[in-house]
């Protein structure tokens, strides 16, 4: 338990509680608005189009909010991009309650939730790095992502009940909740600021976008990651779109059997979580990567060719497990090849490129299931994961052989 303490201090384990409370607010989102739009219009290109919307503010505000992020307080940054999720659920599920606005509405307010996302995420992860030794980021990754899952159960199992009993507009309100207790446990999310104090003292011409691409190209390893990265995000992106179809379209079934689908997502990721955080050697070497990657890519294929819920819900138990794995192992490699002055903007770039991936799969996977199967697609990505995995193994090889290169240089 001594070697554990750095991750059991109160400002951590009030953090997780932070995360938590935040991820069962977008879990309660990820049931209601997807459903609330296939009510609507039946079928996934709604869910695709609100995905692209929500990916714009990740694009287009990643330099502010990296910026931000390594600048200013990250717990006021945190604080009000809670609100900022609170305000618009509250808004619209009073709107469309009273009929005041059409289903149209939803992709506007999306814009804000997407806000939302954008500046807490780096906010949150940056703060957590400047938190944490280094030898503890492996462990305190997987911490992240097991409070995340547990919310997301939490968050998607209430959300499929809350839509069966008082339909999904009623639910957004009842989420806000989530996100509000979220914003008073930030006020008591205490200490660590020592990188954003760092940062504010940096001229201003060193939080650009320019210097942040500059610092990544520079480091082979961190740019390497980076772009692997994208592969569990694809993979997570593509089921966002296509599960709450898959469920009602193939397995015949209704939004309570869509929530369990989920809830089997986020049980699988928290138990790889559990077992990461529990696990004496934690290395983020090749072969783990590689591994993660290529039975991530297997356990999707399976999925996309399932017809009975048991077998559903089994292998996307599977899929949040490995993309749990995948994703812990390259973000904590993303973290040991990042300086915590530039935590906010690395992070933030990791965030623009999720949302450059969430508007890619919004456009491509909505429009080809118009045209396509959903098996056809599943196995599509399931080879795209497959490839990526082999191309790993060779890429952290060269990038881990530049960096060793790189060292020798300066003795």
């Amino acid at each position: 338990m001594s070697q554990n303490k750095p991750l059991f201090s109160a400002p951590f384990v009030i953090y997780l509680a932070v995360n938590t409370m935040f991820f069962m607010g977008i879990g309660i989102q990820g049931i209601a608005i997807p459903w609330l739009l296939l009510e609507q219009s039946g079928g996934p290109l709604s869910v695709g189009i609100m995905l692209c919307i929500r990916a714009l503010p990740g694009i287009f505000l990643v330099g502010l909010a990296g910026n931000w992020a390594d600048r200013y307080d990250r717990r006021r940054i945190c604080f009000y991009m809670n609100l900022l999720q609170a305000v618009p659920m509250l808004i619209i599920s009073y709107l469309i309650g009273q009929a005041a606005v059409g289903y149209a509405f939803v992709y506007a307010i999306t814009l804000f939730l997407s806000v939302g996302n954008t500046f807490f995420v780096p906010a949150v992860r940056a703060h957590m790095q400047g938190m944490i030794e280094a030898p503890y980021l492996m462990k305190a990754n997987s911490l992240h992502e097991t409070t995340s899952q547990a919310g997301n159960i939490i968050g998607t199992g209430l959300g499929g009940i809350l839509v069966a009993l008082v339909n999904a507009a009623n639910t957004l309100a009842i989420g806000a909740g989530a996100f509000l207790l979220s914003a008073v446990l930030v006020i008591c999310m205490k200490g660590q600021r020592h990188a954003d104090q760092h940062a504010s003292h940096e001229r201003p011409g060193q939080r650009n976008l320019s210097m942040t691409a500059k610092y990544i190209r520079e480091r082979r390893a961190l740019l390497t990651a980076i772009l692997f990265i994208l592969i569990p995000s694809l993979v997570v992106q593509v089921n966002n779109i296509l599960i709450g179809a898959y469920v009602k379209d193939i397995l015949h079934l209704g939004a309570d059997s869509f929530s369990l689908v989920s809830i089997m997502y986020s049980a699988g990721a928290m138990l790889s979580g559990v077992l990461l955080v529990s696990a004496k050697k934690t290395g983020t070497g090749r072969k783990t990567i590689f591994a993660a990657l290529l039975l991530l890519s297997a356990a999707q294929g399976w999925f996309g060719n399932t017809y009975h819920i048991s077998a559903s819900a089994s292998a996307i138990f599977l899929v949040g497990f490995f993309v749990v794995m995948s994703r812990s192992w390259i973000n904590t490699k993303i973290m040991e090849e990042t300086e915590d002055v530039f935590g906010g903007r690395i992070q933030s770039v990791v965030n623009m490129m999720n949302s450059l991936m969430i508007l890619l799969a919004g456009l491509l996977i909505g429009v080809s299931a118009s045209v396509l199967s959903y098996q056809a697609i599943y196995l599509t990505i399931a080879g795209i994961g497959a490839a990526a995995a082999l191309l790993s193994w060779h890429s952290f090889k060269d990038a881990n052989q530049a960096k060793a290169q790189s060292q020798s240089g300066f003795h």
